[in-house]
């Protein structure tokens, strides 16, 4: 069977006589390690790139190419992401994943020989971004074909390979940069990053390993030359702008409830993720050591994982509006960006980033629930907006705040920035909040 049509035909078959089931485990559990392997060393190494740069960007003339470098990788990220999801419904798993896997490694190879921070922006940024955005569709897609009683305990297991890496990255890379300096720190971690290829490999078409029901005939091979000469001749010749807009249903933004729930998310993930890269900068400001720096970010990773795991238990017994909690969260977390500026303690600092990490939970992991309440019916639908919105968000809010950098030359004023879009957030769901209750009334 030809790989790059095997999920469409399996598709076409299940439907019409429903003869195979996922494995709900078997070569699933294999595709479950690639997953947890491609978000490991993905959202892994991003959470120590503060750390593995700071040198770089202090030889750069300041930090403010940090948030350009991050703003352009996270929204190449989402914008791969997005077309990534288009691609898969033409062509396999593995032929998605692999051009993931050769963008990002190919990002890594050519990062080892930047000087400039232009440069850093195109080989960190756009070429490893995309890879990584491609890869995120392919690892979820897969995963959900192959799982289904057993999908929450798999991914359970995947957010905590992703979370342990998170915990240990920041040590990891501080030791190498000791022992090796930041050229090899950079080999070893393309050398580490190498596994993605074949946790791409590993991605195999579904039907390959499906599971025939005893009570069901099989169906002959004529059934699937048939599907695939229907696929084969299907259009490819179309531009990404009619492509895109094909894949999104711009009708959602006629809901004034969904556009902000949209905007409210995407300034949230704008100072989340900037936090994650600027935090390790600002306690290097505060003359900490690597060590330092590397313990902090760990004890804020070790406190999401907790975090994430009191929440499973939690709402495993009861019901949250995760709307609500959400909003909660980030409220917080605006109060809490302008603590951490507040201060050089270390104890306190320790203090506020661990307080941070049980927040961050909020934000993570509740953004889909969020989201689905917004569009109850069109989730894919509103995905894909969520998607592009917070990149083309991304990619321009990151630079502004290295702008706000290199004009005050002071991290206060940066976090401050990340505060407002907080606040941004806030401003917006409590205004929808009193505007549904009174016209509920």
């Amino acid at each position: 069977m030809d790989e790059a049509f095997a999920h469409l035909e399996g598709n076409n078959l299940r439907n019409n006589k429903k003869t195979e089931i996922p494995p709900d485990g078997g070569w699933g559990y294999i595709v479950c390690i690639g997953v947890g392997f491609t978000f490991m060393l993905g959202f892994g190494s991003s959470n120590a790139f503060g750390i593995l740069f700071n040198n770089f960007f202090l030889e750069q003339d300041g930090a403010s190419g940090l948030p350009l470098v991050i703003g352009v990788y996270n929204g190449a990220l989402s914008i791969a992401g997005f077309l990534s999801g288009i691609a898969l419904k033409k062509y396999s798993f593995r032929q998605v994943g692999l051009v993931g896997a050769g963008l990002f490694v190919l990002g890594d190879i050519l990062t080892i020989f930047v000087q400039r921070t232009y440069q850093l922006v195109f080989t960190f940024g756009v070429i490893r971004g995309a890879g990584f955005g491609v890869m995120i569709p392919v690892s979820f897609t897969a995963f959900n074909c192959y799982f289904t009683k057993k999908r929450t305990a798999m991914m359970s297991a995947n957010q905590t390979m992703s979370s342990m890496a998170s915990i240990t990255f920041p040590i990891l890379v501080t030791y190498l940069l000791s022992e090796y300096g930041f050229r090899w720190t950079l080999a070893l971690v393309m050398a580490v990053d190498l596994h993605l290829i074949f946790a791409m490999i590993v991605m195999h078409p579904v039907e390959w390993h499906m599971i025939k029901t005893a009570d069901c005939p099989e169906i002959g091979e004529d059934n699937v030359v048939g599907t695939k000469s229907t696929s084969r001749h299907e259009s490819i010749q179309k531009s990404i702008i009619k492509v895109i807009y094909e894949n999104v249903e711009l009708d959602l933004l006629k809901d004034p409830r969904f556009v902000s729930t949209l905007i409210g998310l995407g300034f949230a993930f704008v100072s989340d993720v900037t936090y994650l890269a600027m935090e390790p900068m600002l306690l290097f400001s505060y003359g900490y050591s690597q060590m330092q720096v590397a313990t902090c970010v760990m004890i804020g990773a070790i406190a999401d994982l907790a975090a994430r795991f009191c929440l499973a238990v939690f709402t495993y017994f009861y019901n949250v509006d995760s709307k609500k909690l959400f909003f909660a969260g980030t409220c917080v977390t605006m109060v809490l960006r302008v603590a951490l500026v507040s201060s050089d303690n270390l104890n306190f600092v320790i203090a506020i980033t661990a307080v941070s990490g049980l927040v961050r939970c909020s934000v993570q992991v509740l953004f889909p629930l969020v989201l689905v309440s917004a569009a109850p019916d069109r989730f894919p639908a509103a995905l894909a907006l969520h998607i592009l919105f917070s990149g083309f968000l991304m990619l321009m809010a990151d630079p502004l705040i290295g702008v706000i950098y290199e004009t005050t030359g002071s991290y206060v004023n940066c976090f401050l920035a990340m505060s407002f879009c907080c606040l941004v957030c806030i401003v917006l769901w409590t205004v929808e909040y009193f505007v549904s209750r009174k016209h509920s009334s």
